[in-house]
C-alpha cells in the first residue's frame, strides 16, 4: 500500500508542474528541419526523443514509467521535486497530501472515487422499467434502477411472455446507466432464470475467509427459454452480475460492449464538507471464485452503443413511442413499377416540401437502437433457418 501511495504521489506531482519524465537524464536537443517536399509526397514525421515520453500516451505511459522505478528511485524523485523544482515552494505538505490522494484515486480507478452529494445523486439512472413484445416470437425487458419495485413488474412481464403463444426468445437489456444497486436484487432477478437453492454468486471481503453466499429462491414463475443479453460500458454492478451468471449457467448470447467491471460493494464516508469518499470494500466472485472486478463481461458480438442515442430512445419510449419504431424504419416513398402502372407519383409530396423549403420527415436519420436491432435480426434469422427448433418450443 505504501508503494502504491508513493507512486500515486509521484504521478500527481508530475502532473502538477507539467514535469515530463525522460528515459535519459540531461537536456535533450531536438533538431528542427524544413523538408522541401510537396504535401502529397511528404514523408511521415520522424519520431523524436519526446515520442517516448509520458505525453505520447498519457496517463497510461506515465504510469508505466513510474512502475519501473524502485523505492529509492522514487524517493530521489521526491527529493528533487520538493527541493529543486522551479516552484518547489508550492509543494508544501498540504499539496503533497493532495497529490497523494489524487494519484491514489487515479490508480485505483473506479475502485475509489471522491463525490459530492449532487454527483452521487446524478449517478442514478433516470430511466424506468420497460417491457414490450418486439414481435410474436421475441419479448424485450429493460430494467431501470434495479430496485425492489421493479421485481413485480418483471414478474408481470415474464408471465405475459410465457402466456404468449410462439414467444420463445427474451432480450434482456442491461444497459440502463445504474452503476450501483443492491446485490439482493441481482439474486432475486437471477432466481427467475434458475431453480431454487442454486448458488448464484458470492461476496468476498478482505480478512474474511467465509464469503457471503447468494442462492436462488423459489419464485412463482420463471423463464426457461432462450435469452439474449444486451450490455455496454454503462452496465452497472447488478447488470454485470446478471450477465456473468446467466452466461455461465445458460451459455446465452451477449451483444454489446465490454462492461466496466463494477461488481463490488462500496462504502460511502463523508470526508469533508459536501465531499464523500466512495471505495470498494468487497467484491463479487462467481461460483468458481473468479472475479469480474475491473475486468467486466466481454460480449460475444461487439456492438457499440452511443450513449446519447440510447438516452434519446429510452426517453422517447417513456413518452409512449413504441419500441419497434426504433427497429423498423419507415422508408421514404419512391417511384416504382406499381406507381407507374397506377399513374401516381409517391414522391410528389416529398418534392413539394423541398421546393417550398419546408422540413420533411426524412431530413434527419431516424433514431435506431443498432445493438437491439442486431439481436432481433439474429433471432429472426435463427427462427427462419431452424424452423424445427421453433416448433419444439
Amino acid at each position: 500500500m505504501a508503494l502504491i501511495m508513493i507512486r500515486g504521489v509521484l504521478s500527481a506531482l508530475l502532473l502538477f508542474g507539467s514535469v515530463h519524465a525522460q528515459d535519459k537524464a540531461g537536456p535533450v536537443t531536438v533538431p528542427v528541419t524544413v523538408p522541401v517536399t510537396s504535401p502529397a509526397n511528404a514523408p511521415a514525421p520522424s519520431p523524436t526523443p519526446f515520442d517516448d515520453g509520458p505525453e505520447a500516451d498519457h496517463p497510461k505511459r506515465l504510469r508505466e514509467l513510474i512502475d519501473t522505478l524502485d523505492q529509492s528511485s522514487m524517493q530521489e524523485a521526491f527529493r528533487l521535486l520538493t527541493k529543486d523544482y522551479i516552484h518547489h515552494d508550492k509543494l508544501d505538505d498540504l499539496e503533497v497530501n493532495r497529490s497523494a490522494l489524487q494519484g491514489m484515486l487515479n490508480r485505483l480507478d473506479f475502485g475509489a472515487m471522491l463525490l459530492t452529494e449532487k454527483s452521487r445523486a446524478e449517478r442514478n439512472s433516470p430511466f424506468e422499467f420497460h417491457h414490450a413484445k418486439v414481435n410474436d416470437e421475441i419479448g424485450y425487458i429493460r430494467f431501470g434502477r434495479f430496485e425492489e419495485t421493479e421485481l413485480a413488474k418483471f414478474d408481470v412481464a415474464i408471465s405475459e411472455f410465457n402466456a404468449a403463444k410462439g414467444l420463445g426468445h427474451l432480450i434482456l437489456d442491461l444497459r440502463s446507466p445504474q452503476p450501483q444497486a443492491e446485490f439482493t436484487i441481482a439474486a432475486q432477478i437471477l432466481s427467475r432464470f434458475s431453480g431454487p437453492n442454486e448458488l448464484l454468486f458470492k461476496i468476498r471481503r478482505p480478512g474474511n475467509d467465509r464469503p457471503s453466499l447468494f442462492v436462488s429462491s423459489p419464485v412463482p414463475e420463471g423463464w426457461r427459454k432462450d435469452i439474449v443479453l444486451l450490455v455496454d460500458s454503462e452496465t452497472g454492478n447488478v447488470g454485470e452480475i446478471i450477465a456473468a451468471v446467466l452466461k455461465r449457467d445458460t451459455g446465452c448470447l451477449i451483444i454489446g460492449e465490454q462492461t466496466p467491471g463494477l461488481a463490488v460493494e462500496y462504502r460511502d464516508v463523508p470526508v469533508g464538507e459536501d465531499r464523500i469518499l466512495r471505495y470498494a470494500i468487497a467484491e463479487v466472485v462467481l461460483e468458481d471464485d473468479s472475479s469480474i472486478f475491473q475486468k467486466g463481461v466481454a460480449p460475444d458480438i461487439i456492438s457499440v452503443t452511443v450513449p446519447k442515442t440510447k438516452y434519446d430512445i429510452y426517453n422517447a419510449i417513456a413518452k409512449g413511442k413504441p419500441l419497434t419504431s426504433f427497429l423498423y424504419q419507415k422508408q421514404r416513398p419512391r417511384m416504382n413499377e406499381a406507381a407507374l402502372v397506377a399513374g401516381t407519383d409517391p414522391e410528389i409530396d416529398y418534392y413539394l416540401l423541398l421546393s417550398q423549403q419546408k422540413p420533411t420527415p426524412w431530413d434527419r436519420p431516424p433514431l435506431q437502437d443498432r445493438t437491439l436491432q442486431q439481436a432481433v435480426d439474429l433471432l429472426e434469422t435463427t427462427n427462419f433457418l431452424e424452423p424445427d427448433r421453433k416448433e419444439k418450443r
